[in-house]
């Protein structure tokens, strides 16, 4: 009794050597597929359809995936045309073997799918290293037009393609294939990165977080209502004296408030019974932390100490916390001073005092709130 009870798969070692020993045993399988099938001539190859399952029973050893895989890697190396998308236990496996001379030129296959490269249809006879002076072929090219890429994109693309892999010096049976490839994946990253800078914009004096930001902020964030309308006029003075672009400004917003309200809440649990300012009176640490994530200068905080204590004091009104009446005070005086010192000054007092009752609506934003007192 033989202990091989079926037909041996025979393979050539030179060829696995080449390509990989599971493409080699899978390129003898399709090939007794193709010997016991009835191919069908379209575009000068040999077309033939085979059950997925077939495939599978005469692999036994394989799923799914793994057909898949070597399937995809033959593919790439321009040794199989794949018909009608890639493997799939669901439906018919059609395939050719990729033949034709490095001088012959055939029509893409009509049978791809999606917006997939197709191989290029000049298959070398071993794997070879790529040459300084490599290019595509016309057909490559015209490929990547037919998935979108311009000729000019595909042009630029070859000189690094070419110095990569001379580096690398790795031999490859379709530098074509590869070429598509990455030119393609280039094209996609661009495109992109493009349709991202396309929605990038400034912030301008009417900017608003969106109702989602709010809902993140106040709803779900548990953060006072009015400390969030307040911390809007700070952010945008502070990105729009950049000018600087972006498409994630309800982010940036949100951020920025939620480190504000972590020291805020952290100073009002400190503070709970109401009290008269006194004369030695000194804001604590952490209100500068919080006026550092607004980006206003300490410095400038301490210059308004003195008003602030002194203008208090003649009230003669307590409070439960003074650090956070405090920090919305430097708060407008920032605002204010920004506000003055970004006004053009064109020598016309008219045009001046327009731009003073412009800016006032930001200014008046930040008037005193509640939660401050």
């Amino acid at each position: 009794m033989s202990l091989i009870p079926e037909k041996p798969i025979v393979i050539s070692p030179t060829l696995a050597a080449t390509i990989g020993l599971e493409e080699t045993v899978f390129l003898q399988l399709l090939q007794e597929c193709l010997s016991h099938g009835n191919p069908v001539t379209s575009s000068g190859f040999d077309w033939i359809t085979v059950p997925a399952d077939k495939i599978l029973h005469l692999a036994p050893f394989w799923g799914q995936s793994d057909v898949r895989r070597l399937s995809s890697s033959l593919h790439e190396k321009g040794l199989l045309l794949i018909g009608g998308g890639p493997f799939t236990a669901q439906h018919d496996f059609r395939f050719a073997f990729n033949e034709s001379s490095p001088s012959q030129q055939a029509p893409a296959m009509s049978g791809s799918t999606g917006m997939r490269p197709a191989v290029p249809t000049s298959k070398p006879h071993s794997a070879k290293t790529i040459g300084g002076s490599w290019q595509p072929s016309e057909d490559a090219v015209r490929q990547l037009t037919q998935l979108g890429v311009t000729r000019e994109f595909a042009q630029q693309q070859i000189p690094q393609f070419v110095s990569y892999w001379r580096e690398r010096n790795v031999p490859r049976h379709s530098w074509e294939s590869k070429y598509i490839k990455e030119v393609w994946r280039q094209w996609q990253q661009a495109e992109t990165t493009n349709n991202r800078r396309r929605k990038e914009v400034s912030v301008t004096g009417d900017w608003r977080p969106s109702v989602d930001a709010l809902d993140i902020l106040i709803s779900k964030g548990g953060i006072n209502t009015n400390f969030v309308e307040d911390a809007i006029p700070e952010f945008i003075l502070y990105w729009r004296d950049r000018g600087e672009l972006s498409s994630t400004w309800d982010s940036k917003f949100i951020q920025h408030v939620r480190r504000q309200w972590q020291f805020f809440t952290g100073m009002m649990e400190q503070d709970s019974m109401p009290r008269i300012i006194p004369t030695n009176w000194k804001p604590k640490e952490s209100v500068y932390d919080v006026l550092q994530m607004a980006n206003i200068d300490r410095p400038f905080a301490e210059k308004t100490i003195p008003e602030f204590v002194l203008y208090w004091q003649e009230n003669g009104t307590p409070q439960s916390s003074w650090s956070t009446k405090f920090l919305q005070y430097v708060k407008r005086q920032w605002a204010y001073q920004s506000k003055l010192l970004t006004e053009p000054s064109n020598g016309k007092q008219q045009g001046h005092s327009k731009d003073r009752i412009r800016d006032r609506s930001i200014i008046e934003k930040l008037t005193d709130r509640s939660w401050a007192s």
